[in-house]
């Protein structure tokens, strides 16, 4: 790689740095967020962690956290803000730029400078870059496993496999939709090798250049980064077998029983043309475009089997997650590192089309000027949009008006005799209260309950405006009702409190908030 392109790589990283680390608490916890906030600090603090095979993901985003957490000085769960817990993706969002040189020898260095570019300011890769979830951990692994492949395909080393067997293993202890990745490289990998081989070349003369030491080195890692990670290194043997079971409910949830059910084409409207009423464009028109345009390239023209091999493994990728009725925005990173390599590719060819020296010029300077347009929108959609569903990678996320009922009942125990030992009741049906969890983390007294109890009232009691509780009336108003807040849009919960702990209160506002 030449000074040029390592030069364009640092200021990529500068770039990348710059939108995902401002203000990581700008928006709330989202549930998934908040759900995983509150394993990691069960392990951080106590030591415990158990992989769950039904409704939760692989254990590395939580053990991977863990470092952040030190290097945080937080002392306990009750000084972990929303900042300090999504310091990894955001490392490993960066670092996804870092990975790019793996690929070099196959895509060149200016192909690489424009993927680089565009990982750091395409609105989505910020996006989830900024969000507590394993969904940019899983990319990673993946373009690890992607690159040290390419690496072993070029130089056959121990080192190089033992590399790629160990990403793969990553990748397969972060979250179960990395089957469906896998697929993908087999499928594409399987295709490419078919169609570089030589003619009059067999199978078996193909298979001869593969080291069967090799892959049982690969092999051997990624067996022993499942076997550490899914036992809780040895501590829970029965997270073996659960990271088979989980499959089941999950094939139940991809086949429709779900009430994420989405058309084939949710993805790709919101990275080529979101317009919510009364809302702002949002697009990725442009990296879609080049993606295009370096698919037809490495098709149709170049030589590279790792070209070829990026094309196909992008179109099946992102066939199977259109095809899968299960979605989630998030989701859509998985095949989108493909298209970010691809436009890449596009650009550096459409660059070098042009002969003439001024045309170059002319043609880097609208990409560069389309490229802010992104940044812009990447700005946008993470600091002012964070929490608005007008943005098209905000969903069922946590309102902000949220925290207000949070401040309240913080505030609360304050004034309260007990303090933080203060009975809460929070009454939701079928569990929908999440983050609150997370967000009350502080009270140590907390009962939880999915329909209204004989006895509902407490000090401090949080419940969904679904029940109509009322409670402020069936206390002949020795309860008060002291706030309506949002959760999500249309979820909505009512605070209610003792009245005498509420005069506690008010008499300890300060005046202009009285």
């Amino acid at each position: 790689m030449s000074r040029w392109s390592a030069l364009g790589l640092l200021l990529a990283i500068a770039g990348a740095l710059a939108l995902r680390v401002p203000n990581l608490a700008t928006r709330p916890l989202h549930n998934d967020e908040a759900v995983n906030a509150v394993k990691v600090s069960e392990l951080w603090q106590h030591g415990h962690y158990a992989y769950d095979p039904d409704e939760y993901h692989g254990p590395v985003l939580h053990y991977a956290t863990l470092p952040f957490i030190w290097l945080s000085g937080a002392r306990s769960s009750d000084d972990l803000d929303d900042g300090r817990l999504r310091l990894a993706p955001v490392a490993f969002g960066v670092g996804l730029i870092l990975l790019l040189p793996l690929f070099s020898g196959g895509l060149g260095g200016r192909a690489l400078v424009w993927t680089a570019i565009f990982i750091a300011v395409s609105p989505v890769m910020v996006f989830y870059s900024r969000y507590f979830i394993h969904e940019m951990l899983l990319v990673f692994f993946t373009a690890l496993t992607l690159g040290a492949g390419w690496r072993y395909v070029q130089t056959p080393s121990a080192r190089w496999a033992l590399v790629t067997g160990a990403s793969l293993g990553l990748m397969i202890a972060t979250k179960e939709t990395f089957v469906i990745t896998l697929a993908a490289m087999g499928l594409a990998g399987i295709a490419t090798a078919w169609w570089v081989m030589p003619q009059g070349s067999s199978v078996r003369s193909l298979l001869s250049l593969w080291s069967w030491k090799h892959a049982v080195l690969a092999f051997c890692a990624a067996f022993l980064v499942w076997l550490l990670l899914f036992s809780s290194f040895f501590t829970n043997f029965a997270g073996l077998a659960d990271s088979a079971r989980t499959y089941l409910p999950w094939l139940k949830r991809a086949g429709g029983r779900s009430p994420h059910i989405h058309p084939w084409s949710f993805y790709i409207e919101r990275l080529a043309w979101f317009h919510p009423t009364k809302g702002p464009i949002s697009s990725e028109g442009l990296i879609l475009t080049l993606a295009t345009v370096g698919a037809v390239v490495s098709l149709g023209w170049k030589k590279c089997p790792l070209h070829r091999f990026l094309a196909l493994y992008t179109v099946c990728l992102t066939a199977a997650y259109s095809a899968i009725s299960y979605k989630t925005p998030w989701c859509l990173l998985n095949f989108y590192l493909g298209m970010l390599l691809l436009a890449g590719i596009g650009a550096a060819a459409l660059v070098e089309f042009f002969r003439a020296r001024a045309l170059k010029v002319v043609l880097v300077a609208v990409l560069l000027a389309l490229t802010l347009q992104l940044t812009w929108q990447s700005w946008r959609g993470s600091f002012v949009y964070s929490s608005d569903r007008r943005n098209p990678y905000v969903y069922a996320q946590t309102v902000p008006d949220l925290l207000n009922l949070v401040q309240r009942a913080e505030g609360l125990a304050r004034v309260a005799p007990a303090g933080y030992d203060t009975i809460v009741k929070v009454i939701s049906p079928q569990s929908d209260y999440w983050p609150l969890p997370w967000y009350l983390r502080r009270f140590k007294q907390m009962g939880w309950y999915d329909k209204l109890p004989e006895d509902p009232f407490a000090p401090i009691v949080v419940v969904s405006s679904k029940f109509d509780a009322k409670l402020d009336e069936k206390s002949d108003k020795k309860w008060i009702m002291a706030g309506l807040s949002q959760l999500r849009p249309g979820n909505a919960f009512e605070l209610y409190v003792e009245l005498e702990l509420w005069k506690k209160y008010v008499a300890a506002l300060p005046r202009d908030q009285d």
